[in-house]
């Protein structure tokens, strides 16, 4: 957002010396009108609401740049007074700094949806591990990938948890009769499992996990499709690369884990394993 801003700002100063070199008395240049159009069109559609929503900025302070952008989108049109853009521009650039910036440097905001992330698990049980815990974290200080890896990293558990609840010899079994299918969704699938242990099953494969669970009938094929995706979010924050993650990937990665795992039926773990966990938590941790 203040990156944003600022670049904002420096738009509005590009403006201003191109009209100060302007020695007509109304601007008619189209390249001069098509960027202050363009300017004043990016902070109503754009900017203003995304400053409004950081809650940081007054309501007030929001609207009198809000009117001050309206005005200079109203004088876009054809040889309007220079006069006119100087006078906007001046109250434009006068106290930005000081109204706008410098109050987001103080106090860093956290977006409206990140601050709702916590509200979204407010039902899970109170067992649930500290990976969830410490993702939403990393999501309202702005760490978006970090969120993502810990994130996926509370959904592989639960899912861990609850193949060794409904038993590794379940999980090995169906592994082997998919990988015996000649025809049909599985038939590529090779991925034979002889797993003894939590601790082994975690040494599969997410992927190949995801598979067998399929497999086993706790997910469909719609299910397993979404979940891929979360993974490949997962790989793509944990691995360089240049693919962004924005807060709407974010809540849609959220949006996906929980309702197909974290507050999936399917998913719930047994109240005897519920004590276990909950028995090893501190007081603290869930509170």
């Amino acid at each position: 957002m203040i990156q944003k801003l600022n670049d904002c700002l420096n738009d509005i100063k590009e403006i201003r010396t191109l009209i100060k070199a302007e020695t007509a008395k109304t601007i008619s240049k189209g390249s001069i009108r098509k960027k202050s159009e363009r300017i004043a069109s990016t902070w109503l559609s754009q900017i203003g609401p995304q400053v409004e929503s950081t809650r940081q900025i007054s309501a007030e302070t929001v609207k009198k740049y809000t009117d001050l952008f309206r005005r200079l989108l109203r004088i876009t049109g054809p040889s309007n007074l220079k006069i006119t853009y100087e006078q906007i521009l001046k109250l434009l650039i006068k106290d930005y700094r000081k109204e706008l910036i410098l109050p987001l440097h103080e106090k860093p905001a956290i977006s409206t949806s990140l601050s709702l992330l916590s509200e979204m698990f407010k039902k899970l049980a109170p067992y649930e591990n500290d990976y969830l815990r410490e993702a939403i974290g990393c999501a309202q200080h702005g760490f978006l990938k970090a969120s993502v890896i810990l994130g996926w990293s509370a959904t592989i558990d639960r899912i861990h948890k609850k193949i060794e609840e409904i038993g590794f010899s379940t999980f090995n079994v169906t592994s082997s009769q998919m990988a015996n299918q000649q025809k049909g969704r599985f038939k590529k699938f090779n991925q034979v499992q002889n797993v003894q242990s939590i601790g082994e099953l975690r040494e599969v494969f997410d992927n190949v996990t995801l598979w067998i669970i399929e497999g086993i009938g706790l997910i469909d094929a719609n299910q397993h499709t979404r979940l891929r995706s979360c993974f490949e979010m997962r790989c793509q924050s944990a691995h360089p690369g240049d693919a962004p993650i924005t807060e709407f990937n974010l809540l849609s990665f959220y949006s996906d884990i929980k309702e197909i795992i974290l507050e999936n039926p399917r998913f719930e773990i047994a109240k005897t394993n519920q004590a276990k966990e909950n028995d090893s938590i501190p007081t603290s941790a869930t509170d």
